[in-house]
């Protein structure tokens, strides 16, 4: 959750703004609590999985944009008028990198935190766009002065809905495979009773 949040207080998410959020794993899904969070008026899924859809939704998300490639940009592109305000990277690929700076309008906020596999900047691609570009993992323990696990407690938030299926302990490797074959979003190995 803390990772999310990072996202999108790093891209510096205000009330009002469109927000576009590359990534449906769970990093991708706090991104979109987060984003809420912070007064996000429009939050753009890219979900292919109809169960992480139906969370990205449940944790804020207004539309859902399934295509990739150039018909997946152009739809993010128009379906945010023009590109969004943030774009909350949260995959790591050169593809997703890529994508984040073609997807956000003139003037924005771009965070990743997806670490960069092999990724390249190219500063020109930011430049003529006016585009601003932060990263880096989440400092966790900040956030608690900004009222994260707070609004965990009270229940303002329940970024814990991302533990779709419980193993035990001798069913690691099942729970791992699980969640590489998309059947779980994210295992929860219970120890004990």
């Amino acid at each position: 959750m803390a990772t999310g949040y990072h996202a999108a207080r790093v891209a510096n998410v205000q009330p009002g703004d469109s927000v576009i959020v590359l990534g449906d794993g769970t990093v991708g899904l706090s991104a979109i609590i987060a984003a809420k969070l912070r007064g996000a008026k429009q939050i753009v899924s890219t979900s292919r999985h109809p169960d992480r859809e139906a969370l990205a939704r449940e944790f804020g998300a207004t539309d859902n944009v399934e295509a990739r490639d150039e018909a997946g940009i152009q739809k993010l592109i128009d379906i945010t008028r023009g590109g969004a305000d943030a774009v909350l990277e949260c995959v790591g690929s050169a593809l997703s990198n890529d994508e984040a700076i073609q997807v956000a309008r003139p003037g924005a906020k771009i965070d990743r935190v997806g670490l960069p596999h092999g990724a390249k900047l190219d500063p020109s691609s930011t430049f003529y766009k006016n585009l601003s570009v932060a990263g880096g993992p989440a400092s966790v323990t900040t956030y608690d002065k900004d009222g994260l696990l707070k609004a965990v407690l009270d229940g303002k938030i329940n970024p814990g809905k991302v533990f779709t299926k419980t193993f035990s302990l001798d069913q690691i490797n099942e729970a791992y495979q699980e969640m590489v074959d998309r059947k779980v979003i994210k295992s929860y190995i219970k120890v004990s009773d």
